[in-house]
């Protein structure tokens, strides 16, 4: 129940984010705002910090801020798979 509860925050966190990412490029085109900034980067930490290291394009690095959260979603909803198969044979 738990994991569901913070599996589907997480998820409307990050298309909470995609969003205020294209409506600010629909009404001032500006690349990437601070607000939606503050929603991705956590979401999507340390996925999002590859360009640095790897170097890259303002492309590149716009589609890795929007698509990093999805691989910390999909990591803490195996996670929360396993450890209810561990804890919780019976299905709780």
């Amino acid at each position: 129940m738990i994991c569901r509860i913070i599996t589907g925050l997480m998820a409307l966190a990050w298309i909470a984010g995609v969003a205020l990412f294209f409506i600010n490029q629909g009404l001032h085109n500006d690349v990437l705002d601070i607000l939606t900034a503050l929603v991705l980067t956590p979401l999507g930490l340390p996925w999002n910090l590859t360009p640095i290291f790897i170097g890259g394009s303002e492309t590149m690095r716009m589609v890795i801020a929007l698509g990093a959260p999805i691989i910390n979603i999909l990591i803490v909803w195996g996670l929360c798979k396993v450890l209810a198969r561990r804890f919780c044979p019976q299905g709780c």
